[in-house]
């Protein structure tokens, strides 16, 4: 075929002319408003950038020390007792386990907040599932703490003991696979970002760089929301909400009493260790669903009320020692005997340590039938 090696000048500058017309008017029908078009900063500001940088190492650092002290004792002396102990102390025991794993997390939160991650891939995806089975291993284990309460006293099931401990450590086996396969998600999105301001520390999170990833990201929040919090308080709610209203009809029962006053202290601390991040994340959850008016300021306070919440979540894992310390008189009775055994104090030093600790408290092991009574 011949072309003409001549071009129409005319003809030209007229589709030309028509070009333009027809994007200026695409132009004007798709244009994006000036502020939806506007990226928030990703930079930190500096009150929680001296946050993560100075006071995250030091508390994080007190708390991994106390938390794995705290919770190896437990673990030690639940073991000891591992024929006599009871259904709660078994679950207790679990839930020791699950406070030991976050406690080993911590130092990568430190070393993340200082220098970013720079760890991997591997254990970005290890660390962030984690934190995660810890969280719904931990709720789990306390809304079967209170249903086995609630059994125990309101309707007073009593089952055979072979046949009851099989069925709780089947229970705990049942929980632990549940939290693995709701951390399925973080194991399979969670990787290293670098952030695209040069400038700011390479992270691991959950990636949402196309929808599936988004979509997954949803669906990981709102299994975090109900099956990991919303549900489990509120059967721990109905339930120990049943075993007051029994214990206060029943007559003086102190023994009863006792028995579940460790549960609901344990189910407490929890709830005020963990209500303030999910509160903040769910509202994290709605401000990317859109539901809520979005902006950058309120971006920014939900960043810094993450991490601080986060913080106050993590520190439960070194809580619950405290708390069966000063709490359990079957406890603080082995535990000395433990310390004294190992040399490290005896009963006379706890108690000029601890004014409270009378000497006749240690010596209650004999009258106490649980770790967990006081």
């Amino acid at each position: 075929m011949n072309y003409p090696l001549t071009l129409d000048i005319d003809s030209i500058t007229y589709n030309m002319d028509e070009l333009y017309k027809e994007l200026a008017i695409y132009s004007n029908s798709t244009e994006i408003p000036l502020q939806d078009s506007i990226f928030c900063s990703t930079e930190e500001g500096p009150l929680l950038t001296s946050f993560k940088t100075i006071f995250m190492p030091v508390a994080y650092s007190l708390i991994f020390l106390l938390g794995m002290m705290g919770n190896i004792l437990v673990l030690v002396i639940l073991e000891r007792h591992r024929h006599t102990r009871s259904s709660t102390e078994t679950f207790l025991f679990h839930l020791a386990v699950a406070d030991l794993l976050l406690v080993f997390i911590l130092p990568f939160a430190v070393a993340e907040g200082s220098v970013g991650w720079v760890l991997g891939t591997f254990l970005c995806k290890t660390v962030i599932a984690l934190h995660k089975i810890n969280f719904y291993c931990s709720s789990l284990l306390l809304a079967c703490i209170a249903v086995d309460r609630y059994l125990a006293i309101v309707h007073a099931v009593h089952a055979y003991r072979r046949r009851r401990l099989l069925s709780i450590h089947i229970t705990c086996s049942t929980i632990w696979l549940a939290g693995f396969l709701f951390a399925l998600p973080e194991l399979l999105f969670a990787k290293v970002v670098q952030p695209h301001n040069n400038e700011s520390l390479p992270q691991c999170i959950f990636s949402q760089e196309n929808e599936a990833e988004t979509r997954a990201w949803f669906a990981s929040r709102f299994l975090y929301h109900t099956g990991g919090f919303l549900l489990p308080m509120l059967v721990m709610a109905w339930c120990y909400v049943g075993v007051v209203h029994r214990l206060l009809q029943a007559q003086r029962r102190p023994q009863r009493q006792k028995a579940v006053r460790v549960a609901i202290l344990v189910t407490s601390i929890f709830l005020l260790c963990w209500s303030p991040y999910h509160i903040v994340i769910f509202l994290d959850t709605l401000e990317r669903l859109k539901a809520v008016n979005s902006s950058c300021e309120l971006s920014g306070y939900l960043s810094v009320a993450i991490t601080l919440c986060e913080f106050l979540g993590l520190a439960h894992c070194c809580l619950n020692p405290m708390l069966y310390t000063f709490a359990g008189v079957k406890f603080r009775s082995d535990l000395s005997r433990l310390l004294t055994k190992l040399g490290c104090a005896g009963p006379a030093s706890l108690c000029q340590l601890f004014p409270g600790w009378r000497k006749s408290s240690l010596s209650e092991s004999e009258n106490a039938t649980s770790l967990t009574t006081f």
